[in-house]
């Protein structure tokens, strides 16, 4: 039976297995790659600081994302079920030792080091 379109099914499907693909791909990647712009404009992390390259490495254990560190970890427990970062949540954190180095976070990040 034909599709309605005439287009051969299995070229249709190649598509949409495609385009869900990459769908699926970014919109995985945007949910969590637009928490660097908030904490660098919520704390003035500049570019070429510590922080500023160390980019996702600030709340995961890699610079390209992955695995959250303590640091993420904590902010992931504040946030709960919201997937939006904000500077409310970003405060409710920064009096913790998230890396257990005897600093809070807020200090680690005045120090341009990082929290997690």
């Amino acid at each position: 039976m034909a599709n309605p379109f005439d287009i051969p099914f299995e070229v249709d499907m190649r598509k949409t297995a495609l385009l869900i693909g990459v769908l699926g791909l970014t919109v995985g990647s945007f949910g969590f790659g637009t928490f660097g712009p908030i904490f660098a404009k919520q704390y003035g992390v500049k570019p070429d600081s510590t922080l500023g390259k160390a980019k996702c490495a600030v709340c995961h254990t890699s610079a390209k994302g992955g695995k959250l560190n303590p640091y993420g970890e904590d902010l992931k427990t504040t946030l709960g079920t919201s997937k939006k970062l904000t500077p409310d949540t970003l405060k409710a954190v920064e009096g913790k030792d998230s890396n257990k180095n005897g600093a809070k976070n807020i200090d680690d990040i005045k120090a341009d080091k990082l929290p997690g």
